[in-house]
């Protein structure tokens, strides 16, 4: 078994700015990648979210590119297999070069466009007989056919089987399996993430779904038709809504010029209210955002279609927070710096008289969950006294979502979750949490459609993600879980830290430790947080705040985690 070579072969992909010629083609995304060990073709695994939609079959249409060459005379079938890997990382012309090394018959079942698999490190291959050829590859993420991340908890290996055939006495690849493996560093390089955005069911904030395309790949077509076959599994349900009407296609390639998109829709879309236009060109412009798309117009065969007041849609994107810590200081409860000191008006001297242990302080700063000596309390700028909203024992810290529903649950029995709201009225949650794993913490989301579980379980430590259920916008139950890839660290604490990304603090040998996980991306580690007992999010990861046993706040600077020159005894939530 050998290391997969990626520039010893005649034909090692060439950068050239020249026109295409019969063989050669353009190609620019992958134009850092002047070696490429980009593995054979294989489906996503079957476990986890699994997204429905629409396969990526557009052509890519690079300007600039490392060229792969096709077949050498006489390549032996380890060597066809070793071009081909590199050739199959460019995807002008749905894989054109990549197919030379194809017998007829496989260039006609192949799909390189349903998956993509990360690998780590380098593959293996060894021939096990004359006309096959066996790739083991370790992998820890996919993307599939509609451009949705997974990462995995850890790295595993999947061996590849490719068949040869001779073809005019050359060997081709006859047998393989669909999609393309790409290595770590080239598909950081390949691939940018977009968020679709939809909304939530009040229509009041947008809510990310985040997908990977190859760049500059027809991205507006991929992010317009993506965006139009709808939101991933786990946010639907009514847990998010779309504008569009059920069916609608893009009829034309999206036209990007100057910041403008002119975006083709199918007939649909006419008989749609004036609000839900409103809606749709607000879904499209926010959607189209990373491409410094700035106004969308919407056709429909060419034709503009009217939209009366663009700016009744006008749902939130990325809820903000202030940019001070939120803390408790003695009997003092409000915003802290280094030199400055402001209460939360008509609510600090509430929350202070609770005795609170944990604070999540809802969105317009008119009311908090607060985590008493007595249970979970709704606390408001009303004259009326704090409402108990949950006396149970040993409960996890308290949320507060948009509606103004507190969500609580004992630590020691997940499937005991509930919300109550103003009314005081008691909503048991149904979901499929394991009822005997331990709540670490229990976060929903800033814009109220999602909630956030850390648990302990008999197989290790989870961290759980699912879409928050509604009818009226009263909760009902969650959704399906997605599971983040936490490692076996001793779980401390999880946060939000903005739409897309969540965070979390745990104990190793090596003291306590910040990563931050994408939802539908990879994860990141912070560093030490040393004596870290409570985190929470802010506006970005330079906001992140870590509580210490001691009482210390820290920040992440440039040179780690470090004294943000606050201390407190409750480091509070802000939604």
């Amino acid at each position: 078994m050998t290391d997969l070579p990626t520039n010893d072969r005649p034909g090692t992909p060439r950068r050239r700015d020249i026109p295409r010629s019969r063989t050669w083609s353009l190609r620019g995304a992958l134009a850092v990648m002047v070696t490429l060990a980009l593995a054979g073709c294989v489906g996503i695994p079957s476990s986890g979210g699994v997204i429905a939609g629409g396969l990526i079959t557009e052509n890519e249409n690079f300007p600039f590119a490392a060229l792969p060459s096709g077949p050498q005379a006489d390549s032996t079938p380890s060597e066809i297999l070793t071009d081909f890997l590199q050739a199959s990382s460019s995807p002008e012309d749905n894989y054109e070069i990549a197919k030379e090394f194809l017998t007829p018959a496989a260039v006609g079942n192949w799909r390189p466009n349903t998956s993509v698999l990360i690998r780590e490190g380098s593959g293996m291959m060894v021939q096990s007989d004359e006309a096959t050829v066996e790739y083991a590859v370790s992998t820890q993420a996919s993307v599939n056919s509609v451009g949705l991340y997974r990462e995995d908890r850890a790295a595993a290996t999947q061996q590849l089987t490719f068949g040869f055939e001779q073809v005019d006495g050359q060997w081709r690849i006859s047998e393989l399996a669909d999609g393309i493996v790409i290595s770590r560093d080239n598909f950081e390089a390949a691939f940018a993430a977009h968020a679709l955005y939809f909304f939530d069911p009040s229509y009041r904030y947008l809510v990310p779904d985040v997908r990977w395309f190859p760049t500059r790949s027809k991205v507006p077509n991929r992010i317009v038709s993506a965006l139009l076959g709808g939101q991933a599994s786990w946010l639907q349900q009514g847990a998010t809504l779309t504008a569009f009407p059920l069916g609608t296609e893009l009829s034309s390639p999206v036209d990007v010029t100057s910041g403008r998109a002119t975006v083709d829709l199918s007939d649909e879309v006419t008989t749609s209210s004036s609000l839900d236009k409103a809606r749709m060109q607000q879904q499209l412009e926010t959607s189209l955002g990373t491409l410094s798309v700035n106004t969308v117009t919407m056709t429909v065969h060419g034709v503009p279609l009217s939209v009366p007041d663009p700016s009744a849609s006008g749902a939130t994107l990325t809820p903000p927070v202030d940019s001070e810590a939120l803390v408790l200081q003695g009997d003092q409860f409000g915003f802290a710096s280094t030199d400055n000191f402001s209460d939360v008006p008509n609510l600090s001297a509430t929350i202070v008289a609770l005795r609170p242990r944990a604070v999540t302080l809802a969105r317009g700063q008119s009311s908090a969950a607060v985590l008493g000596a007595d249970g979970a309390y709704l606390a408001t700028t009303a004259d009326s006294a704090p409402l108990l909203v949950d006396s149970r024992a040993n409960l996890a810290d308290p949320s507060i979502d948009t509606w103004k529903f507190v969500w609580s649950v004992p630590t020691d029995s997940a499937a005991a979750l509930r919300a109550v709201g103003t009314d005081g009225v008691v909503h048991d949650i149904t979901s499929t949490l394991p009822a005997d794993s331990r709540v670490i913490s229990m976060d929903v989301s800033r814009d109220g459609s999602r909630i956030l579980f850390y648990l302990q379980t008999d197989a290790g430590p989870k961290l759980k993600l699912a879409a928050i259920l509604r009818r009226d916008g009263v909760p009902t139950g969650i959704g399906d879980q997605i599971d983040l890839p936490v490692d076996s660290n001793t779980p401390v604490d999880a946060t939000w830290v903005d739409d897309r990304s969540v965070a979390t603090i745990s104990t190793s040998d090596n003291g306590e430790e910040v990563t931050v996980f994408q939802i539908g991306g990879p994860s990141s580690s912070l560093g030490r947080a040393d004596g870290g007992v409570r985190i929470v999010g802010g506006n970005g990861t330079d906001q992140i705040r870590v509580l210490t046993a001691d009482g210390e706040v820290l920040q992440r600077r440039t040179s780690g985690w470090q004294s943000s020159g606050v201390t407190a005894t409750v480091l509070a939530t802000q939604q």
